[in-house]
């Protein structure tokens, strides 16, 4: 996993909300994410002051 990569791109999508939706981090995720890679993208995202938001809260 690079997760410069995924935290750049993350931030160019949070650049104007703040936000990012769940469907939007899932497509930038590899599948075979190991659990000490998902952990180290939140604190990462939470780092930065980058919210995880529901993808449901929109509908």
């Amino acid at each position: 996993m690079d997760l410069q990569k995924i935290m750049a791109k993350a931030r160019d999508i949070a650049r104007s909300t703040g936000t990012i939706t769940t469907e939007q981090l899932n497509g930038m995720c590899p599948n075979n994410m190991e659990p000490e890679d998902i952990a180290a993208l939140f604190t990462a995202l939470r780092t930065e002051g980058i919210r995880l938001k529901d993808d449901e809260a929109e509908k």
